[in-house]
């Protein structure tokens, strides 16, 4: 009997380790964006189409009905330019930021983390970067006050 309980706990032990840890990495692909009323400092709902010049999201269009919008960042190269455009206005925001492809397991996919997000030109009023790394754990990377 105790043969047995040794045998089950030593197979129980050998398949934990087999579990992967796909999914439990905090880091991600891209940044969270918050709007906010420049006089009231209040959240501020948007209706702007969002899409990214000259970088391998060309062709992408985000659409942001909402506070916030997460938007990709390019890990091609060291900045991003986005337009938000909408029926009564538009805005750019060209980021820089560096990138690292990590890997958190060898039987998972490899991820990017950003870090030193900054801002190179931006067309709204005003612009706050609370977050420089893209991280699950950050819950706004930029504050955008128009």
């Amino acid at each position: 009997m105790k043969k047995l309980i040794i045998i089950s706990l030593i197979c129980l032990f050998v398949s934990c380790n087999d579990i992967e840890n796909c999914g439990t990495n905090d880091e991600q692909d891209f940044m969270v964006l918050k709007f906010f009323d420049l006089e009231s400092k209040t959240s501020k709902s948007v209706g702007f189409v969002i899409s990214s010049e000259d970088t391998i999201y060309s062709n992408t269009v985000y659409k942001s009905d909402s506070t916030e919008a997460e938007l990709p960042l390019n890990p091609n190269t060291d900045q991003t330019l986005f337009l938000f455009t909408s029926d009564t206005s538009s805005f750019e925001l060209i980021m820089s930021h560096e990138f690292q492809i990590s890997i958190f397991d060898d039987d998972c996919d490899p991820s990017i983390f950003f870090s030193n997000l900054d801002t190179i030109r931006y067309t709204f009023d005003s612009l706050s970067i609370p977050g420089r790394i893209t991280n699950r754990q950050i819950a706004t990377n930029v504050e955008v006050y128009f």
